[in-house]
């Protein structure tokens, strides 16, 4: 068990103003049974109003108007977190796991997940194993033949484009992972969190067996530990935007993200 300190700062930068400014956002981290937050503090600006939703998926949501004219949009999280050394927390109410057993936009199945998932799967044994065994199976396979490179993939990136395309970043990790197990019937969820040594959000997965989630962080290759604090979860990354938005004016947009979890 680790008590963390985060600090998440999102700000777009617009290149007009903007106005009439109509937001949800999505990065504040929610207690459960494997982090307790202990305190937080949440800056938006600007802002004229705003009010505080749980979505479907459970993630904690801000919705907001800023109406007059701004220049960059800010939000900044910040607090401590008792985090447990577990990767598993119990699981929703079984009627709501299907959702996740199916393929979503991002992570459908074709040639290179289904030969990766062949490779993977060559054990004679396959049919045995557990859900857990099989992602784990899956996610080293992935490790072995995938390689972290940043600016080749984008937010719309497929698992099988980026597969194709043998780099990408922690979202393509997730989302190549998220589509072996899908093709697998294995229910697994997409998470947006904040881990150690990280400087920006983190991705990783998991995955349902018997009335738990089990966190698997397939860019490192690991189960997720208490150096990760979860912030949302979704079907893939389309999910779990961080930040939305309509407004007119800005013209081009900039957006950047910095984030710092250390040890309290």
């Amino acid at each position: 068990m680790r008590n963390l300190r985060f600090a998440y700062h999102m700000q777009l930068t617009f290149e007009l103003p903007a106005f009439h400014h109509h937001f949800t956002v999505r990065c504040e981290p929610a207690t459960d049974e494997r982090q307790h937050i202990l305190t937080e503090e949440i800056t938006i600006y600007p802002k004229h109003f705003d009010s505080r939703q749980v979505d479907s998926f459970g993630n904690h949501c801000i919705y907001g108007i800023a109406n007059d004219a701004h220049n960059y949009f800010a939000v900044d999280v910040s607090g401590e977190a008792k985090v447990e050394n577990t990767p598993r927390v119990p699981a929703l109410p079984s009627h709501r796991i299907g959702m996740f057993r199916y393929a979503s936009e991002l992570t459908k199945a074709g040639k290179k997940v289904t030969e990766l998932l062949e490779a993977a799967s060559f054990s004679s044994d396959w049919g045995m194993l557990s859900a857990v065994s099989k992602a784990t199976a899956c996610m080293n396979c992935l490790y072995d033949s995938y390689r972290y490179e940043p600016g080749v993939t984008g937010i719309d990136t497929t698992a099988e484009n980026a597969l194709e395309l043998g780099v990408g970043v922690c979202q393509d990790y997730a989302h190549i992972l998220l589509a072996l197990c899908r093709a697998e019937s294995i229910p697994c969820r997409y998470i947006v969190g904040m881990m150690m040594g990280e400087g920006a959000s983190h991705a990783w997965i998991e995955v349902y067996e018997d009335g738990f989630w089990t966190g698997l962080d397939p860019t490192h290759n690991r189960l997720i530990d208490d150096n990760y604090i979860k912030i949302s979860c979704g079907r893939d990354a389309k999910d779990c935007q961080i930040n939305q938005g309509v407004f007119a004016g800005g013209g081009k947009q900039k957006q950047e993200i910095r984030v710092s979890v250390r040890e309290a």
